[in-house]
């Protein structure tokens, strides 16, 4: 009863950590449940057949947990269940209505970036001076495919 005690704690702490390793990002309670798991079956081997039983249990799970790692890297495990799908898609220049000098409003509370009305479309855009309220002119200063800067019109 109690070597089953120990092999299954140990089996299921190799499966948990495992588990944590490839599939769960992060330290998360399979990793803890798992490395929880075989200091048990240490533990109990230990307790239960003396020290001689309990380093050979810690070499035994020390060398399956690394054929499992192993294992798994080796038959490619991860490129079947990894998204193999190629993004060929690009991001929408955020100024091709908009230029630098273009004068518009502010629709939404810039802090420092929100919404304003440039030419007719509404673009978000980021202030250099800090919060703007609604409805005070702005003017670009700079815009490229990522942000559009701009300043307040005093």
């Amino acid at each position: 009863m109690t070597v089953a005690l120990i092999i299954t704690f140990a089996l299921l702490g190799i499966a948990l950590l495992v588990l944590e390793i490839f599939f769960l990002p992060g330290t998360t309670i399979a990793g803890i449940a798992g490395g929880l798991f075989i200091l048990a079956s240490i533990w109990v081997a230990f307790a239960s057949f003396g020290s001689h039983i309990g380093w050979y249990t810690i070499a035994g799970i020390a060398i399956v947990l690394t054929l499992s790692i192993v294992l798994f890297i080796k038959l490619g495990v991860m490129d079947r269940v990894s998204l193999k799908a190629e993004i060929d898609s690009k991001v929408e220049a955020k100024n091709d209505m908009v230029k630098v000098g273009d004068i518009g409003v502010a629709i939404s509370r810039l802090a420092p970036i929100g919404n304003a009305e440039i030419n007719g479309v509404v673009v978000e855009v980021k202030s250099i001076n800090g919060f703007v309220d609604v409805g005070t002119q702005i003017e670009i200063i700079s815009a490229d495919s990522q942000e559009i800067l701009i300043r307040t019109i005093v």
